[in-house]
């Protein structure tokens, strides 16, 4: 900050005319006197209040983006008070590069007891400025400028790397975008995620901001397919150029689910993947609406496609359904459709092992599920059943289950 003395106001012309005016009424004791009926006369001298509290801030003003490149400029905001006896006079807000003279750049009329604002767009990277408010009262002219100056650095500007994309996790009703630095300086500050896409439709809109390298998007809805992309803030504010295209697309599943081994509860040992919450997937194993069911005898327990499906062991053993939010750098999942392998004769099913199905959906058309068993045993009967997860892929021919690198 610096103090407006008047060593310093003898460059600064408004604030030097201002103090020589009040000093000499104040040190003259003067109230100038006259005709009640000339009103171009002043009787007395009125100076407003000095406003109070100016603070800087530099900005970054991002307008949009040309392709992947960020569109902006730079600009500083002042905010400052209304003084203590404010009668709602306007301010005049002068500024100099540093080292120059100052000059008017603007009239602010709408302040509140609040506080006032004002954003200066004329500013350039790499140079220091000068500012100070002055309260004027429109009736006789008078200035009365406030205590100090400041001076706020607008400095050079260095964009951001580009985040490098990762991957998105298809969930239930949502979706997990990931990424990875991109290189960006040590000053980085946020992620800015942007919806890109949604089915053939493309977009730019601003999701939301993160400090790390994930953003869960729960309003995605299942069945369609969304697009986002990501870029890195500085922390002077600085946008960076929008990394590639993440595309997803959420599928119902469920966890825990139940079936009994067909020899022993029969009317529960089908299987057929639902679209929604509200329809029950478990099924008689006779059904010709069953895509699936559980069998179990002494040789072991097997999956059995059932009207047209076929299925394939995911490679390995599995830790989730999902690597969603939270999961550790261990988790394993089927995200994705084997490409091949699929068979329409029983499968042995064993726990923590995926089974990825093809099955024909509702529409007429290829859909890949997928069902992870977590347990194998029997009831307090004897009666022997399967807990198991699974989700199903509402969009035809897509073999994204979980997680999709695009």
């Amino acid at each position: 900050m610096h103090a407006a003395d008047p060593a310093t106001l003898q460059k600064d012309t408004p604030m030097l005319r201002n103090f020589l005016r009040v000093a000499a009424l104040a040190a003259a004791g003067l109230t100038l006197a006259a005709c009640d009926d000339n009103p171009t006369v002043i009787v007395g001298s009125d100076p407003p209040g000095a406003p109070r509290d100016l603070a800087l801030a530099y900005q970054w003003v991002l307008e949009g983006f040309t392709g992947s490149q960020p569109v902006g400029y730079p600009a500083v905001d002042l905010a400052w008070l209304p003084p203590t006896d404010w009668d709602n006079e306007p301010f005049r807000v002068y500024g100099r590069r540093a080292g120059g003279s100052y000059v008017l750049i603007a009239t602010v009329t709408s302040c509140t007891t609040a506080g006032c604002a004002y954003r200066d767009v004329n500013v350039q990277h790499g140079q220091a400025y000068d500012f100070y408010v002055a309260t004027v009262n429109e009736r006789t002219g008078e200035e009365t400028a406030g205590e100090f100056s400041e001076t706020v650095g607008v400095p050079a500007y260095n964009r951001p790397a580009a985040p490098l994309a990762d991957s998105t996790v298809a969930l239930d009703g949502a979706l997990y975008v990931r990424w990875r630095s991109g290189g960006s300086p040590d000053n980085l500050s946020r992620y800015i995620v942007y919806l890109t896409r949604l089915d053939a439709q493309s977009y730019l809109y601003h999701m939301g901001e993160t400090d790390g390298t994930g953003f869960l998007d729960e309003r995605a809805e299942n069945g369609h397919v969304y697009g986002y992309r990501v870029a890195a803030v500085d922390s002077l504010g600085h946008v960076g150029t929008l990394g590639a295209e993440l595309l997803g697309a959420p599928r119902p599943d469920v966890t825990a689910e139940l079936v009994y081994a067909f020899g022993d509860n029969a009317p529960q040992s089908g299987f057929r993947f639902a679209s929604s919450e509200s329809t029950d997937p478990i099924l008689a194993g006779s059904s010709t609406q069953a895509q699936w069911r559980l069998e179990a005898d002494g040789s072991g327990w097997r999956l059995v496609p059932l009207n047209g499906s076929s299925v394939t062991e995911f490679p390995g053993r599995t830790t989730a359904l999902a690597c969603g939010p939270g999961a550790d750098a261990s988790c394993r999942a089927a995200s994705r459709a084997p490409a091949g392998g699929y068979q329409t004769a029983p499968i042995a099913v064993n726990p923590e092992f995926s089974y990825v199905f093809r099955v024909t959906g509702a529409d007429g058309q290829p859909h890949f599920g997928v069902v992870r068993a977590t347990l194998l045993g029997s009831d307090q009967t004897g009666r022997r059943l399967m807990i198991f997860d699974w989700a199903y892929q509402l969009l035809p021919n897509d073999p994204r289950l979980g997680r999709a690198a695009e």
